[in-house]
């Protein structure tokens, strides 16, 4: 191809430096680490929710969508409705959500489905659906431009090499990566993301790529046996991270001169900006699910204490405590309250305080900090969770 001649397939990878080494190191440590840690269903089910929230927001926020987060996952509550002026971005929305439920259905835990055109053709439709009036008169959905487009200051590739080029992008696709062929996972995450950038580079459809190239980076992590929870971590960098995702794309294939782009294209660039994004983001999950299982341990040590230290009938006043901390920990876990804001942490410490004067709340809070269940600074009173220390291994010894 004349035009695009970095458009080669099967893609032509460089020696990757230490650093890439290094962050695939990390990333597939990190994966295999939060693959492994156990988490109640209930826990578990708030954590997909959470990250395909953030999945179905980045997405398409990245395209011009301008609902919150929030307002994102309101919708896919069905408590927010849009106005009539917003109802085509309430339909991405709700395109969106579907093609990535329909992803995770079909993809989840390995696929030996093979990637077709008419399998792309089908995600398009999904993305698109109910769509028409917002869209150009020339782009027809499930089905290959014919006609040229600008992506900035990109020219996609011309609409006449397309189809061929969307077969050969299918054909590697379906092919193992020599190059990594010991490392599975890590394997994976590169093909993912030079999928991303090729598909990018090629631009097949007259509108609606940019949702392709994450639903398919999506696709390929989760057949990777990455879970669903981390799989749409790279959207959600991507629009955190909004100018470089563009500017790193348009380095990667240079600037278009005298009819025709660079022959050689600059893929580790992104490859490198992709990578550290996705160990910083696997980094945060890490510790949202990791405090999530210390407030699963705190809880059931409450339970323990109250029940080895008092009689399994507590008395009115032990269970009004019990609660106390339960609420405190579910609600303002790392947040310290003062003795002002009891009433306000939950309903039910509304209620069991509504009635009673301040003297009956401290009293409750003295005894929980004299079971060192509660502590005491200058902001307020929060759960004592440095017991839970103890039950970790220490990384040093007495000795040290």
């Amino acid at each position: 191809m004349t035009t695009h001649p970095f458009i080669k397939f099967p893609p032509k990878l460089d020696e990757f430096p230490p650093r890439v080494w290094l962050l695939l190191g990390e990333i597939q440590a990190r994966i295999d680490h939060i693959k492994k840690l156990p988490i109640p269903r209930n826990e578990s089910n708030l954590l997909r929710r959470m990250y395909l929230t953030k999945g179905v927001h980045s997405t398409t926020a990245i395209e011009g969508n301008s609902f919150s987060e929030e307002e994102v996952q309101r919708i896919i509550d069905g408590k927010l409705q849009a106005p009539p002026s917003r109802e085509y971005q309430q339909q991405q929305i709700d395109n969106m959500l579907n093609a990535f439920n329909i992803v995770g259905k079909t993809q989840l835990g390995g696929s030996s489905t093979p990637f077709t055109l008419e399998m792309l053709n089908h995600y398009h439709a999904i993305i698109l659906d109910n769509l028409d009036d917002s869209l150009a008169d020339n782009v027809v959905i499930g089905s290959l431009r014919t006609h040229r487009v600008m992506v900035g200051r990109y020219l996609a590739a011309p609409p006449e090499d397309c189809a061929q080029l969307v077969d050969k992008y299918c054909d590697w696709l379906n092919q193992e990566m020599p190059e990594l062929d010991e490392y599975e996972i890590a394997n994976q995450i590169i093909k993912a993301m030079v999928a991303h950038v090729y598909f990018a580079w090629i631009h097949p459809y007259g509108d609606g790529n940019g949702r392709m190239t994450r639903l398919i980076e999506f696709v390929i992590l989760l057949r990777a046996g990455v879970p669903d929870v981390a799989a749409h971590l790279m959207s959600n960098f991507y629009n955190k991270t909004r100018d470089q995702y563009y500017a790193h794309l348009q380095a990667s294939h240079g600037e278009y001169r005298d009819g025709s782009y660079p022959e050689k294209s600059n893929m580790l660039g992104f490859i490198g900006y992709a990578l550290q994004g996705f160990k910083d983001e696997l980094d945060e999950q890490f510790l949202i699910v990791h405090a999530m299982q210390l407030r699963i341990i705190w809880h059931d040590y409450i339970h323990a204490e109250f029940r080895n230290r008092f009689s399994e009938t507590l008395s009115t006043a032990r269970q009004r405590q019990k609660r106390l901390i339960l609420d405190l920990t579910i609600h303002r876990f790392d947040e310290p309250v003062s003795k002002d804001q009891i009433r306000d942490v939950s309903p039910a410490l509304y209620l069991a305080y509504a009635e009673r004067n301040k003297r009956m709340i401290q009293r409750d809070l003295n005894a929980l900090v004299d079971m060192e269940l509660l502590i005491q600074d200058e902001k307020g009173y929060k759960p004592n969770t440095d017991i839970l220390l103890g039950f970790f291994a220490n990384t040093r010894t007495d000795s040290e």
